[in-house]
């Protein structure tokens, strides 16, 4: 968001000569050397790929943490689940114009002045564990459709309007109810689906912009429980400016309104709104490097008190520097503050204790009334009054029993819909380092670590320490490895469901070109949680195998296999998991 058209030219170019020889650039999918590589020129407003290259290839996602609120470099936990399969948006300043899963940047269709891009995939597949259980797991088949387009229309040299949007339905056909969202057909919208307008005033762009999504989200790190995944409608809606102050001089400024909703009524306490003012001033004096300063302040508002509302901010310096030609450093690190208010007061009306003391208060009645025999009595009336008293007794004390138990049912309702954070207040740094590395036209490597704290779902803030490494390797032609591990130690703030989890894994994703038309792809994870809650432990195993045919340059299929099996330190967590998968993907 800070850096605009020329840094970024110069850092692609840079990117670019690291893979070039005297025969050009090399194809990494083709595994061949294939034409001149050229400088590009980009268009108003149009978002550079440098980043999402570098992530993709790595099989990573690149997003700025630090000083954004909700915008995390870590891969577990993070609400925005962005490790899922499809790229997030790194910045507000090209809106996502390059969220096609689909269309591989393809623009097929032309209306006078607007580039339409235009692509449809549709999926079935069978899970035999929907449900994630190890005892007694539900099967189901699953189909999906979905519709992307991106379109953009140049109205003059100095405003233009793009959309782009991935959305569609998944429908459950036996079960339903196991879906995220809980419904027959689930929407989902793809995370960076932008509606967005480009328009230069004098040397100052303008970008008013909607983001929508609509996906699966995680509400704790420990997500084996399919009650723990839920449906999230997002929607950010906002305005950003870069103004280029002089030729080594840019301030970039973003307000955001982002307003975030639990498709189900059980996550509601999740709902929440967020309004963010963010901004960086920018400084590249040699055409090479870029140093700045960078700070945001961010209101957050709960529409439950589940969580507590509050206020964070962040202040820090960040810089870009490429070291040598095929060696990228960016690096930030500031100084964090949070506030949040005080969790609201609550007493119990009644106990645990209260309710068996009534219930024995009860007991004691019945048998002073069991051993009383009216019939037997030297004094039958009186015999029969103290019965009598006693019944009363018991009737008034099944009264007060019944109403302490609805009272604790009420007070049980209220203690599970406040997580009870008590931690109002941090201040912390924050660091976030990456370094990518080119050391040939067939090896990239890129390491990230950090330390940051960000917005939770069961708790107010979370603050983590992370590290990933990973690397993307031509073995052969036509070949590509690639093998990525983390590692991240992560602690909630506070309240009632406050953890601490280690989280480490690895990944690794082996495909190969067979021909032009013929693709395979073997994949591999591992991952381990450790938390300090008794029984939360867990393992997980999964591999995959995927197959694509291109029949032509507008449409391929592919069908593909994953093999998912979990061993929980809770043997009823523990569960396997197949799933078969076929897809058609057709561009028009």
């Amino acid at each position: 968001m800070r850096s605009r058209a020329a840094l970024f030219r110069q850092q692609e170019a840079a990117q670019d000569q690291s893979a070039t020889s005297s025969a050009g650039v090399y194809d990494f999918n083709r595994g061949e050397y294939s034409g001149e590589s050229t400088p590009e020129e980009r268009p108003l407003g149009e978002r550079t790929q440098l980043e999402e290259n570098v992530g993709r290839s790595l099989g990573q996602d690149d997003i700025r943490g630090g000083a954004y609120i909700g915008a995390s470099r870590r891969r577990a936990a993070d609400y925005t689940s962005s490790s899922g399969p499809y790229p997030a948006s790194t910045t507000f300043f090209a809106p996502t114009y390059i969220t096609d899963p689909f269309l591989a940047g393809k623009r097929n269709i032309k209306l006078g002045p607007v580039n339409i891009g235009l692509g449809l995939n549709g999926n079935v597949e069978y899970n035999d564990n929907i449900n994630q259980s190890g005892s007694a797991p539900v099967d189901d088949f699953i189909a999906g459709l979905y519709m992307n387009v991106d379109a953009n229309y140049q109205i003059t040299e100095q405003q233009r309007l793009s959309l782009s949007v991935t959305l569609g339905v998944d429908h459950y056909f036996n079960h339903p109810e196991y879906s995220p969202n809980g419904k027959d057909f689930n929407l989902n919208v793809f995370p960076g689906s932008t509606l967005a307008f480009d328009v230069m005033v004098g040397d100052i762009l303008f970008v008013i912009y909607d983001r929508v999504s609509v996906r699966p989200a995680s509400q704790t790190e420990f997500a084996l429980d399919d009650l723990d995944v839920f449906g999230v409608f997002q929607n950010d809606i906002g305005v950003a400016m870069s103004w280029a102050l002089n030729s080594k001089t840019s301030l970039s400024v973003n307000f955001n309104h982002s307003d975030s909703i639990a498709l189900e009524d059980n996550f509601s306490e999740t709902d929440r709104m967020v309004d963010s003012i963010s901004a960086s001033l920018a400084y590249t004096p040699t055409g090479t490097y870029t140093v700045g300063i960078e700070g945001s302040v961010s209101w957050i508002n709960y529409d439950e008190e589940f969580n507590n509302d509050g206020i964070t901010s962040s202040a820090g310096v960040f810089l870009i520097l490429p070291i040598t030609r095929s060696t990228i450093l960016k690096a930030s690190g500031g100084y964090q503050h949070f506030e949040f208010d005080s969790p609201p007061t609550f007493t119990r009306s009644v106990t645990d204790q209260d309710i068996a003391s009534t219930q024995s208060q009860i007991d004691s009645l019945s048998n002073q009334a069991a051993s009383i025999n009216v019939a037997t009595s030297p004094d039958p009336v009186a015999a029969q009054q103290q019965l009598v008293a006693i019944q009363e007794q018991q009737a008034a004390l099944q009264d007060q029993l019944a109403a302490q138990q609805i009272q604790k049912q009420q007070d049980d309702v209220t203690a599970a819909s406040r997580s009870f954070d008590t931690n109002s207040e941090l201040d912390d740094y924050y660091y976030n380092v990456t370094l990518f590395n080119q050391l040939n036209a067939r090896i990239s490597h890129q390491l990230s670590f950090g330390h940051e704290s960000s917005l939770n779902t069961s708790s107010n803030f979370l603050t983590a320490d992370y590290v990933t490494y990973a690397v993307g390797l031509i073995a052969w032609r036509g070949s590509r490895l690639t093998v990525s591990t983390y590692y991240e130690d992560a602690e909630d703030s506070g309240g009632r469901l406050a953890e601490d989890v280690e989280q480490w894994g690895v990944d690794a994703l082996l495909t190969h070109r067979l021909n032009s038309r013929l693709v395979l792809g073997l994949g591999y994870h591992y991952g381990n949680t450790d938390s300090n809650i008794e029984l939360r432990d867990y393992n997980q195993h999964a591999f995959s195998l995927d197959v694509s045919w291109a029949f032509n340059r507008k449409m391929n299929v592919g069908v593909g296999y994953r093999y998912l099996t979990t061993d929980a330190e809770d043997s009823r967590q523990s569960f396997d998991q197949n799933r078969f998968v076929m897809s058609m993907n057709y561009n028009f």
